[in-house]
């Protein structure tokens, strides 16, 4: 008697190649001009699904880069004024700015 293995597309791709393991079951496919942001199942995207979800995810990976940057230099400028661990470091920042 032979057991057969129900595999999933996702499962079986993921185990083929190391790079997929955090390959996401949906994609998001952001709204254009004829239709509505839709989330799909990965294994029903096409490849155009594909490229306007990247695009989506480097738009929110940019993003968030802005975010880093903006908390870094946040921090940096707080430790360039003097700013210790405890210290407020926006206080600190204006403080500096306002020449106190």
């Amino acid at each position: 008697m032979m057991i057969f293995k129900r595999t999933t597309k996702i499962a079986a791709l993921r185990e083929c190649h190391y790079g997929l393991d955090r390959l996401p079951v949906t994609v998001r496919v952001p709204t254009l001009a004829s239709r509505d942001e839709m989330v799909k199942p990965i294994e029903s995207a096409t490849v155009d699904d594909l490229a306007f979800a990247l695009l989506g995810l480097k738009e929110n990976l940019s993003a968030l880069h802005r975010e880093i940057d903006a908390v870094r230099i946040v921090h940096d400028e707080a430790r360039k004024a003097g700013a210790l661990g405890t210290d407020i470091a926006i206080d600190v920042m204006i403080a500096a700015k306002e020449g106190k």
